[in-house]
């Protein structure tokens, strides 16, 4: 396979140049290579290589619902976006040993992917012997676990003496935690008074976890991290506070990465006061145009590392008539939207460079996970995970073009600019024109190397 004729864009710049595939990776990048195989005009397109996706939530069951995508919708959906690669999480139940986890979550994906994927672990107690675990999920390729510090009483909650134990071992074991951080006694007691004072409605969920719940849990990670000697990424931040606390962090040389998602640098607060509010609920919430604004410009700065969607697809079916901030299932679909929003809200208004948005969306991610150069890259010996990407065309967004079984968008009536024309995974081609042409037992389970701090802008 040739791609002939586009503007070829890395994260450490861009040319004019073909891309030669043979067998499923990257044989040579330049100028003026003969045909080989199919020919592929990207005349006038953007070759990009394919989005990791660092953070989705396909087929999350929490208890009280499950998500409408599966792993066969979402990496569906995320084909359309232009993603090869998603990194999902497989949840750790009462009395699961992380081997059993693993394996439960790998038993549901197998033959179920249209694209690769890769395992984070959740990780909510340590079971006796749980070291030789950790040391036997690196050995099986998946090197990094995510922990919850809110969602008290539930499967997902990781108290700070586990958290702690799991930062202790994680450095030698080549071990990454994530952490969702918001400080659970904050987030409790706030809702309780909102409670209190009769304010249960979706207009109060921002207030429910504060800006202050998110960073003081950030902080606590930070001195954790310090104390250990271990790495920390904190996923979805939407303010630029602990973005702060992580930059200065990182200058006295505390390996943490920040990631944030497209619905806090797009949507603000203002939403959680329209009547369809509901299509806007994720933690932590959106918040206000200030601290949008602030955070596109740590983005642009730098400080932030990582661009994950968070994409955690509950149907608006599921939340029909809930109109109280403390039942409904937080979650909005995004993994096919993130390529496009970044490019729309991002580049468009040159506010990031388009390497920037490789930089952001594909090469770090394969960084930070182990992945690269296999993915996240377009150099000799990469999987041809490759995007042609349209900049030009400018349309309203509709949910109607989108392929999540949630059925909606929360981007629904924004303008955008660009569009996925092919996505290409291991040099088969899986979208094309608006049409999945690909088979969803394509995708194949990536094993992650250990954490390699000297891959990482840190």
């Amino acid at each position: 396979m040739l791609i002939r004729g586009g503007r070829v864009v890395t994260a450490t710049g861009e040319r004019d140049a073909d891309v030669l595939v043979r067998e499923g990776t990257i044989a040579e990048v330049r100028p003026g290579l003969a045909a080989s195989g199919d020919v592929i005009d990207a005349t006038g397109l953007l070759v990009l290589p394919g989005v990791v996706d660092p953070h989705t939530h396909l087929l999350l069951d929490t208890g009280t619902a499950r998500t409408a995508d599966d792993f066969e919708s979402g990496s569906l959906s995320a084909a359309a976006g232009g993603v090869t690669t998603f990194l999902d999480f497989a949840p750790q139940l009462p009395g699961q040993r992380f081997a059993q986890a693993l394996q439960s979550r790998l038993d549901l994906i197998e033959g179920r992917s249209y694209i690769d994927y890769a395992i984070h672990l959740n990780i909510a107690h340590l079971p006796e012997g749980w070291e030789r675990d950790l040391a036997a999920l690196v050995e099986a390729g998946v090197t990094s676990a995510k922990i919850y510090t809110t969602y008290r009483g539930t499967i997902f909650y990781a108290d700070d003496w586990t958290w702690y134990r799991l930062m202790e071992r994680s450095r030698e074991a080549g071990f990454l935690i994530q952490v969702h951080a918001e400080n659970d006694a904050i987030v409790e007691g706030m809702a309780q008074q909102l409670v209190d004072e009769g304010k249960r409605s979706l207009k109060f969920h921002g207030l429910a976890r504060p800006p202050v719940a998110e960073a003081e849990a950030v902080g606590r990670g930070l001195l954790f991290s310090r104390a250990t000697g271990s790495p920390v990424y904190f996923v979805h931040l939407s303010t630029p506070l602990p973005v702060d606390l992580i930059s200065e962090a990182r200058r006295s040389g505390v390996q943490a990465i920040a990631e944030t998602c497209p619905h806090y640098l797009v949507l603000d607060e203002s939403r959680y006061g329209q009547p369809d509010a509901a299509r806007y609920v994720m933690t932590p919430p959106l918040r206000d145009l200030t601290s949008q604004g602030q955070l596109w410009d740590r983005l642009a700065r730098g400080a932030i590392q990582s661009i994950g969607s968070d994409h955690c697809g509950f149907s608006l079916s599921q939340r029909a008539g809930i109109d109280d901030f403390r039942e409904i299932s937080p979650g909005i679909p995004g993994v096919e939207t993130s390529l496009l929003l970044m490019h729309s809200f991002g580049v468009v208004p040159q506010r990031i460079s388009r390497s920037d948005l490789v930089r952001l969306l594909c090469t770090n991610p394969a960084k930070i996970f182990g992945l690269w150069p296999q993915k996240g890259d377009l150099q000799a010996g990469s999987d041809a995970d490759l995007v042609l990407f349209d900049p030009r065309p400018t349309r309203v967004l509709s949910a109607a073009e989108l392929h999540s079984r949630a059925g909606f968008s929360p981007y629904e009536g924004l303008t955008v600019t660009g569009k996925v024309h092919t996505t290409i995974c291991r040099g088969q081609v899986i979208y094309r024109d608006g049409v999945i042409v690909g088979r969803p037992d394509f995708g194949r389970f990536l094993k992650c190397r250990p954490f390699d701090a000297e891959l990482v802008p840190l």
